[in-house]
């Protein structure tokens, strides 16, 4: 937050057990409340997807959409994010 940065993104990998992207601790109380971060959080083109496909993280690509929203990413450039969102966020 010292930096001034406007964005971050999370990263294919994963930290204990969670992928970064669907990690609440990671996104929401390291970046925004104990760093301040106050601006977006993206995923890359297929982060989203790799939750569900790589990670195993989640049941279904939906359930991987609102699983990264529940974290506290903002946006994704993949359109699979853009496919499951209007889905995930009814559920």
């Amino acid at each position: 937050a010292r930096g001034g940065a406007s964005g971050i993104m999370c990263s294919y990998n994963e930290l204990n057990g969670i992928p970064s992207c669907a990690n609440s601790w990671l996104l929401q109380d390291m970046a925004r409340d104990t760093w301040g971060f106050d601006g977006y959080i993206t995923g890359d083109c297929g982060a989203v997807e790799d939750v569900y496909d790589t990670h195993f993280f989640a049941d279904s690509p939906i359930e991987a959409v609102a699983d990264v929203l529940a974290a506290g990413l903002d946006t994704d450039c993949g359109s699979w994010f853009d496919d499951n969102l209007v889905t995930a966020l009814d559920a």
